[in-house]
């Protein structure tokens, strides 16, 4: 029986990366509308969504210089999305020097103006200790703040926070409660973590049906980690029939991502004699510190 893989906490922060969910939605309606012609009658959104257009360089050239001149005049009329857009300026050095103190400072400005997404990164500024003291406490309010907006990546690591209990006592239920949130905004990390609590009986009855029911949703999303999980079904024979070609397909789509586990599970089908390893890619194995290759040369 394998160990089951979860989607984890976020554990480092580069901030652009973090960030990247607000960053995207907020790009991608730049993207699919008409660029902004401003005037003196501009309002603080329309100022807003041309910042954005020259930052991701949607319809006009990417210019970091001339978004962080419009987020800032759209900041000074008081609009929460300018200001967290500042904060992400500030942080990774884009059109003025990098700061992080200034970072937090506009992107808390946001956070309590009740905009979710900076609601969010401020928890995980929170959680790093990015030009402040870590405070899991804090972590939790912003993240609970953000969550409750119905913001999908504060939902998830609520999920986390409660399933592995850091900074808080571990609570299968309430972990449940954040994960289904989550999933059902599509986050495939939650419905791989689904998955996992159903496998394991973690705050529910076992439901081997509903565990394969989740990582597939998730590895249809081409999440290696589900792909991973559903071949450890079918290699057991949890809630399906054992099958262990099914299981190197599915290991195969994991290990193709570059799934270490699942490369190892390959190899160690192979050495067990569960599969044919005719014309399978050579996997390395770190528990045996072979390859398919050399496996097949020690078996002739």
């Amino acid at each position: 029986m394998y160990q089951k893989n979860i989607t984890p906490l976020i554990q480092s922060l580069l901030l652009a990366t973090v960030l990247a969910s607000g960053l995207i939605a907020s790009a991608c309606s730049a993207e699919s509308s008409n660029t902004p012609i401003l005037s003196n009658q501009s309002t603080a959104a329309e100022i807003y969504e041309l910042g954005l257009a020259y930052y991701e360089g949607a319809s006009v050239p990417e210019d970091d210089d001339k978004a962080f001149e419009l987020f800032q005049k759209a900041a000074d009329q008081g609009y929460a999305p300018a200001k967290h857009y500042l904060g992400i300026m500030y942080y990774e050095g884009l059109g003025v020097e990098q700061n992080y103190q200034k970072a937090f400072e506009w992107i808390e400005q946001a956070a309590n103006q009740g905009y979710a997404n900076a609601q969010f990164d401020l928890g995980v500024m929170y959680h790093e200790g990015i030009a402040v003291e870590q405070d899991e406490i804090k972590k939790l309010e912003w993240l609970q703040q953000a969550a409750n907006q119905g913001y999908t990546d504060a939902q998830f690591n609520l999920g986390i926070m409660y399933h592995e209990g850091i900074g808080i006592e571990q609570d299968y239920p309430k972990a449940m409660q954040w994960y289904l949130l989550a999933a059902n905004n599509g986050s495939f990390d939650a419905q791989n973590n689904l998955g996992t609590f159903y496998e394991n009986g973690y705050g529910v009855p076992q439901d081997y049906d509903k565990a394969f029911e989740w990582y597939t949703k998730a590895a249809d999303q081409g999440l290696d980690l589900a792909q991973l999980n559903i071949g450890g079904l079918y290699e057991n024979g949890y809630g399906v029939p054992q099958d262990y070609d099914k299981a190197f397909e599915w290991y195969q789509k994991a290990a193709d991502q570059g799934n270490q586990q699942a490369s190892n599970r390959i190899g160690r089908l192979v050495m067990n004699g569960k599969i044919d390893d005719k014309g399978i890619i050579i996997y390395s194995t770190q528990e045996t510190g072979l390859t398919l290759g050399d496996i097949e040369k020690m078996s002739q």
